[in-house]
């Protein structure tokens, strides 16, 4: 049969082949490898590329090929997988040609990669492809190299090209791993699984009076409520200082946002104060007058001094173990909590990128709330049951079992446990520690050795959720809708703690093994769709064995080019409206590389508004500097007069000016003294502690003072305004959305 010769059109179609056992006809130890194979063969024995060209034939196009080698050797063999691309590149290009076809040398390339994982093969085929691109790029499985297959993948999709997923045995067939045809079709759910209320007064304009009063409630600005609510009984109840401040922190909390810490001390107090008014008659005399003194030093003494006190009372306190007052005084992460916040300060310290677990006895307090929450009912008549709010704190992984083979159980009982082990370090990266919940694909020949491993780790790990999807068999898009289909079969969600609902997932982890390479990819595809559904991160992790162990190995973060990329921009964008900047690190940090670029702009954003100022800086610089942290404030905040005016203390004292030195400011600046009034009397402030003692209950906002906003441009005035310099911030902040904004707007 006469090679074909394979020009190269305008908008040329890559093809990206792993060189594996199959192009090399399984040779043995010591015997040659066999790149071009007998014609007649057919099957497994069949070289690979022979497939793929026999397809050109029925109409499947090819301009160029990429040959991907590892540059290690088959055991028994001085080559290396590079090595042996490089020969197939040769026999490519030659004369006779390869497999019954014939490219020109320009047209064949051959990448080197490092080692066979997804990393390493996405890194050195990404690098090729940003300096050679294609119009289309088709990347083979199915010829025992699956890892690098994914990796390629992973390299087109983090450069930004359109890719297909081509079988060996199939080839005429080609998958894709696209985004929605929607890309705003989970957006609704994004925003309502995140508490983005105000967000989705654009995005579900029918429903826009409820996500305004929520927007207020999260703000804990109850007056606001109040004029929202007016004429609503059933959000009258919400539309309260101390219920406000509880859905505040409670939505917030796991944020860490320099407005949180405030909440915190606040609830603190209150919490406290109300446990006591329950159970003074049930506490011990010695427990009853060392809670009612720190109550009282809570609400009169400064928060710094306050954390040696709680420490002092809880090793004074008798054993009343049903006391909620004793149980808040003694939980250490608690206090810890309260102690950082109290420093005033909490927003200048670097930010975990993940929390981790809340308090315990702050999460027993979310949760009888949320039990409580009007807002469940009312969210979940709007269209969807809302998330935990707390999040559920379980970690979802999906694993395809391959074919069974003798001997084959210990090793699966180290793969199960190394798969559980990442499972419980990612559990501790979240809010609570919810359930591990594991799913294993089986198809009709590997039943019974999944429904084994589902019974050995049972044994082992009574706590752990593990179940077997079954009936997992075709291409991608079969095995995609069959496991979309197993995820969706259980528990519905019911918008509290608890449900079990998979849907609440609080992360996905896929484990990709080498296993059938179709079920593989369909396992990624329902992966992407389930974390699009579930509006939660999703990761992608490679299982390999070293040295006869199983190791977990993570990859890039490529797969958000799937969809999620949209939806965390948009969070993205809606929490620097808030200037909510810590939380959109966090959402950008969670996209790939093209959002994860954007990292250094709200970097510095924050720096700007909560920083300090540089070093050897004068008084004039920080006046200046000053001034455009309070217009930030102003143009962001000006629907919330009370969070303004917190937020504006928060930048100033002590980022910008000590204590002592913002003391003597709010006396010569009178504007800056009545900014700080208004701080102290907002909800983050001594609201509720002023209200506990009967004064102050007039608040910014209902006529006791000035429109907070007015006042902030006169202390801006009063700071020696410079108007050609004083929105640079406001400038700073703008760019940042816009630079955003021109990610959702990219085709594909």
């Amino acid at each position: 049969m006469p090679s074909r010769e394979v020009d190269i059109p305008q908008n040329d179609v890559l093809l990206v082949h792993a060189i594996g056992d199959g192009d090399l006809g399984f040779a043995p130890p010591g015997s040659p490898a066999d790149i071009e194979g007998d014609p007649q063969e057919v099957g497994r024995e069949r070289r690979p590329l022979r497939k793929i060209f026999d397809a050109m034939a029925a109409g499947l196009r090819i301009t160029r090929i990429v040959l991907l080698g590892t540059t290690n050797s088959r055991e028994g063999h001085a080559k290396t997988f590079a090595d042996h691309a490089t020969d197939v590149k040769t026999a490519l290009s030659s004369n006779k040609g390869l497999c019954g076809a014939r490219f020109p040398a320009s047209a064949v390339s051959v990448v080197e990669v490092a080692s066979p994982t997804i990393r390493d093969a996405s890194a050195a085929l990404g690098g090729w492809l940003d300096g050679n691109p294609a119009a289309e790029i088709l990347v083979t499985c199915g010829s025992g190299a699956f890892a690098l297959s994914a990796g390629a993948v992973c390299a087109a999709l983090e450069t930004r090209q359109a890719v297909r997923i081509v079988s060996i045995d199939a080839p005429t067939e080609s998958y894709t791993l696209n985004q929605p045809t929607d890309p705003d079709l989970h957006l609704r759910s994004w925003l309502q699984r995140h508490r983005f209320w105000d967000a989705l007064v654009e995005v579900d304009p029918v429903h826009a009076d409820l996500w305004r009063v929520l927007a207020a409630r999260q703000a804990a600005d109850h007056g606001l409520m109040q004029r929202l609510a007016a004429g609503q009984a059933e959000w009258a109840s919400m539309a309260k200082p101390w219920p406000a401040v509880q859905a505040a922190v409670s939505e917030r909390i796991g944020r860490g946002e320099a407005a949180d810490y405030g909440l915190v001390r606040a609830w603190y107090s209150e919490q406290l104060s109300r446990a006591y008014e329950k159970e003074e008659g049930r506490l011990s005399p010695r427990s009853r007058d060392e809670i009612k003194g720190l109550i009282d030093a809570l609400r009169t003494r400064p928060d710094g001094r306050l954390s040696a006190h709680i420490r002092q009372v809880a090793r004074f306190l008798d054993n009343d173990l049903d006391s909620l007052c004793v149980r808040m005084i003694r939980d250490a992460d608690l206090t810890a909590l309260y102690t950082n916040a109290a420093t005033h300060q909490a927003h200048l310290k670097p930010s975990p990128q993940t929390p981790g677990p809340l308090p315990p006895t702050l999460l027993a307090a979310i949760d009888g709330w949320e039990n409580g929450d009007p807002a469940v009912r009312l969210v979940t008549r709007a269209g969807e049951a809302p998330w935990p709010v707390a999040g559920s704190g379980d970690v979802l992984a999906l694993l395809a079992v391959g074919l069974d083979r003798p001997g084959v159980e210990t090793e699966d009982r180290q793969t199960a446990e190394a798969i559980l082990a990442e499972m419980w370090e990612r559990r501790e990266r979240l809010l609570r520690r919810g359930a591990l919940r594991l799913r294993l694909l089986a198809s009709p020949e590997s039943l019974e050795r999944a429904r084994r491993i589902a019974h050995d780790v049972k044994a082992v790990h009574t706590n752990v959720d593990i179940r077997v999807v079954q009936e997992i068999a075709g291409g991608l898009n079969q095995v995609r809708d069959a496991v979309i289909a197993g995820l969706r079969s259980e528990a519905q969600p019911t918008g509290r703690t608890g449900s079990g609902s998979l849907r609440d997932a609080d992360e996905i982890v896929l484990f990709l093994n080498p296993g059938p390479p179709l079920t593989n990819y369909g396992m990624i595809a329902a992966g992407v769709a389930w974390s699009l559904i579930a509006g939660c991160p999703l990761s992608m992790m490679e299982l390999t064995r070293v040295n006869s162990t199983t190791q977990v190995r993570g990859g890039r973060p490529v797969l958000a080019r799937l969809g999620a990329d949209r939806m965390l921009a948009r969070l993205a964008i809606s929490a620097i409206d808030r200037l909510d900047l810590r939380t959109a690190r966090r959402l950008l940090e969670r996209g790939s590389t093209r959002l994860q670029a954007l990292l250094p702009s709200v970097e510095r954003l924050e720096s700007h508004l909560y920083g300090p100022c540089p070093r050897n800086s004068t008084q004039i610089d920080r006046l200046a500097l000053a001034r455009q942290r309070i217009l930030l404030i102003a143009h962001v905040h000006r629907d919330h007069p009370d969070l303004a005016a917190y937020l504006t203390v928060t930048a100033l004292r002590p980022a910008l000016f000590s204590w002592d030195a913002w003391t003597e400011m709010c006396k010569e600046y009178p504007a800056l003294g009545r900014i700080s009034q208004l701080a102290n009397r907002s909800a983050h402030g001594h609201a509720l502690d002023r209200q506990q003692r009967g004064r102050g209950r007039r608040r910014a906002g209902d006529g006791s003072f000035p429109e907070v906003h007015q006042i902030m441009r006169e202390a801006v005035r009063e700071l020696a305004e410079s108007p050609e310099t004083d929105t640079e911030l406001i400038k700073h902040h703008n760019a940042a959305l816009v630079a955003i904004e021109s990610i959702i707007r990219e085709p594909g």
